[in-house]
């Protein structure tokens, strides 16, 4: 897997664009998210930011980030099976937008305040009785070749909700009333975070608040699902986490010319010992490496709780896509 990146050039243009906002108060906002974009732990993700096309149903019942801030990127392709394309739509207004990154931040009563530039206030209860995650995409305009971000981002309470009805009706209404293929809901409960204020006062005194919350869902839609299903196989118990560290020449010569260096990252390996294949004696063919849900085992007398996992046989196809399968020694 090739290293994207995107964080490093996300943070220039996020810090050009806050000098270019002048006084206005949403530059701030693009400083804030540059800052949290340099100090998050950041993960690499296959194309589309898939992993698991499961619903999220082995999601825990209650989710946490591996770290306070992390990053995730990955980059939008065509994809005829997932009828995934590039493009980010509002109205008649179609941007292309190829390099993605999921920007989440951990949120809990010790620093509610320190977000509370973004977080909607009358929710503290909500977000903060077992933790929520914050998620702001940060994007890239093919068109315009500039990292940006969009005025509103999304926060998930970390205890699983079931989502508002009335949100994919919202949404449908910007998609002349069909979602397209590609876009599933997030089958959580979802709150808007106001990344750029005074645009969304512009943006909801024209086109109302429902247009707000349909915004807001299709923004955040391929950041959400790539941070859930980051979250999802993180609770597998055999998926090991490796750190890839930055070519050392290539940011002597960043750092150099005063750019920023390219970050370390992490990425997810399966080491073969812990795929299970056995087929016990039947002539057919081996499933692809899957993910089983947790469920409660009796052994000896007493009920012991096994995790998710990754089962299946890994010659016959890896569901994780793009990630490295490691042998053992």
């Amino acid at each position: 897997m090739n290293q994207l990146n995107y964080s490093s050039k996300a943070i220039d243009d996020l810090l050009l664009k806050a000098k270019s906002y002048g006084a206005r108060i949403d530059s701030q906002s693009f400083s804030k998210v540059a800052s949290l974009l340099e100090q998050a732990v950041k993960f690499q993700l296959p194309d589309n930011g898939d992993l698991f096309e499961d619903g999220f149903r082995a999601l825990p019942a209650i989710f946490r980030l591996p770290y306070p801030v992390i990053a995730a990127e990955f980059q939008i392709v065509r994809n005829a099976r997932l009828e995934h394309q590039p493009l980010s739509k509002r109205g008649e207004e179609v941007m292309a937008s190829s390099k993605r990154i999921a920007l989440a931040i951990e949120i809990n009563t010790d620093n509610f305040e320190e977000f509370s530039w973004m977080l909607p206030k009358e929710k503290f209860d909500l977000l903060t009785l077992d933790g929520s995650i914050a998620i702001i995409p940060v994007f890239y305009l093919d068109g315009q070749q500039q990292w940006t971000i969009p005025p509103l981002g999304v926060v998930i309470p970390s205890r699983k909700i079931d989502p508002r009805p009335d949100l994919e009706d919202q949404t449908k209404k910007i998609y002349g009333n069909t979602l397209p293929k590609g876009m599933q809901q997030v089958p959580l409960e979802e709150h808007p975070i106001v990344l750029m204020p005074e645009y969304v006062r512009e943006l909801q005194s024209v086109e109302g608040t429902d247009y707000i919350m349909a915004v807001t869902a299709q923004d955040t839609h391929d950041e959400s699902r790539a941070i859930l299903g980051l979250l999802e196989i993180l609770s597998c118990k055999n998926v090991v986490t490796e750190t890839v560290q930055p070519a050392k020449a290539l940011n002597k010569k960043r750092l150099a010319k005063g750019k920023l260096p390219f970050f370390e990252y992490k990425i997810l390996t399966l080491p073969n010992e812990s795929i299970s294949s056995k087929t016990s004696g039947r002539t057919h063919a081996s499933p692809r490496v899957h993910l089983r849900r947790g469920h409660i085992r009796r052994l000896l007398g007493k009920n012991v709780w096994v995790n998710a996992t990754i089962v299946g046989n890994s010659n016959s196809g890896v569901i994780i896509k793009d990630y490295s399968v490691t042998k053992s020694s």
